[in-house]
Parts: C-alpha cells; structure tokens; sequence
C-alpha cells in the first residue's frame, strides 16, 4: 500500500492507496486503465509493463498489492506467469485482465493463485471494484 497524507488548515488524514501494477501489451486499453485508477481515488498504477521480462524486472524492485495480468503476452503465457508471481511474491495478488472468455482458461487462472478474472470489454467500474474486493481479500469473477 502506498500512504498519501493530505493537509487541510490544521487537520491532517492519511489515505491509502492501492499500488497496481499493470502487465498488457495493448498500449491503448493500458493507458485507459492507468487513467481509470489513477483518477479511482483507492488506487495508483506504479508500473506499466508489456511483457513478462518488464514485469519480473519490476516485481524485483517494488511489489505491489495487486498486478493486473494479460494472459497472452509475446514473450509468455501470463497463465504460467500468474503460478511464477504468486510463488516468489505470495502478498502480490493477481487480477487476470483479458480477452480470454472461456471457463477452462479462467479454471486454470485461478488454479494458478490469480484472485481476480476480469474480462477486458468489462468497465472500468468493474475493474476498480475487482482491485477493490482482491485487495480485501475477497476473490473476483
């Protein structure tokens, strides 16, 4: 969790932020996501991969609350992936992002530690609350 204290006259308040950090290949759909967390007011983007080699260099750096992870990225399968961070990174959680609608490819996410399966034409509502309910603890589909 990143910690912001924000000052008002006199009267301090601390808010924190869910850190997420976002693996996907597709530039658009990663930038309107960054912009739906970012403006979410429970939630920050910390870093923005496209591949799997990006995300293991990060991970090493920071860990954050939640990856939202693509499936199919070009350098790997995120189902693997999703098995490899939730073993090195066990307070790392997982939020499969993808185009992938099929239940055998979300049983298998799932079986792999991921918390969350979201699919990508899903709103950006949908999103924040699925990085809201994975962050309490709660699974989301």
């Amino acid at each position: 969790m990143v910690f912001f204290i924000r000052r008002k006259n006199t009267a301090e308040s601390i808010v924190i932020m869910i850190n997420v950090f976002i693996t996907d290949d597709h530039t658009m759909l990663v930038e309107g996501l960054a912009k739906a967390i970012d403006s979410s007011g429970i939630a920050r983007v910390g870093n923005v991969s496209a591949n799997i080699a990006d995300c293991r260099k990060a991970l090493i750096a920071e860990q954050p609350d939640i990856l939202l992870l693509d499936i199919s990225l070009p350098d790997g399968s995120g189902v693997d992936f999703c098995k490899e961070v939730v073993s090195v990174y066990p307070s790392v959680k997982v939020i499969a992002i993808t185009s992938h609608n099929e239940y055998s490819t979300a049983r298998q996410m799932l079986d792999n530690g991921a918390s969350g399966y979201i699919l990508k034409n899903s709103s950006s509502e949908e999103v924040i609350e699925g990085i809201q309910a994975v962050s309490n603890g709660r699974r989301y589909i």
